[in-house]
């Protein structure tokens, strides 16, 4: 494991507002955690990571928790490899990306930190308001704790992906860096009817 350091500058300003401390708000909240690690692994690395991590996602669409972060399953030969916050400790893609290539020469970590811009929608309001912006079904039934999909939501490539904190739905919401201010602006705006705040550390 190697320390994380977040980059210097998200892409995303956030609104200077009087929110309360993130353990009073009770409604909906929106957060950047843009700069969490994030590492997508591709080829035939399933025997690697079932080695590196002891446990792996069963089929696309699943992930399975790491420590401080995620993985996700994609497809069969995709893996995505993320923080859930911003000082998340997670292996570095260029240490899995050398252990990958001793077991499998096929098999590639490529670090996407830099070029993602990162949201966690937090609340029980959280899958309405997604449906709000998204064609995917985001609730319960449809898209159930631990799952991890590849969507459109504000007309660009998302992805989706849901760890709860307890009982309470939380989201963690991927797109390109440079379409992160854009994708900020447009999940606050849908969230306002749902009283949408800002958690304060």
């Amino acid at each position: 494991m190697t320390d994380y350091s977040p980059i210097f500058r998200s892409p995303i300003l956030v609104p200077d507002q009087s929110s309360p401390e993130e353990s009073q708000i009770t409604g909906l909240t929106l957060a950047d955690l843009s700069g969490v690690s994030i590492t997508l692994i591709q080829g035939e690395a399933k025997e690697a990571l079932q080695k590196q991590f002891g446990r792996l996602p069963e089929q696309p669409g699943q992930a399975v928790p790491l420590g401080e972060g995620l993985l996700a399953c994609l497809t069969p030969t995709e893996f995505y490899l993320f923080g859930t916050s911003l000082p998340a400790n997670l292996p570095a893609a260029v240490n899995l990306d050398e252990d990958l290539a001793q077991a499998s020469p096929s098999a590639h970590a490529t670090d996407l930190t830099h070029g993602k811009a990162v949201l966690r929608l937090m609340g029980h309001s959280a899958a309405e308001l997604l449906s709000k912006i998204c064609g995917l079904a985001c609730y319960d039934a449809k898209f159930p704790n631990l799952h991890v999909a590849q969507t459109s939501a504000a007309k660009i490539k998302t992805l989706i992906a849901r760890y709860d904190a307890g009982d309470m739905p939380v989201y963690y919401l991927h797109v390109d860096r440079p379409l992160g201010q854009y994708f900020w602006e447009v999940v606050w705006d849908a969230g306002q009817e749902f009283g949408i705040a800002i958690p304060r550390s």
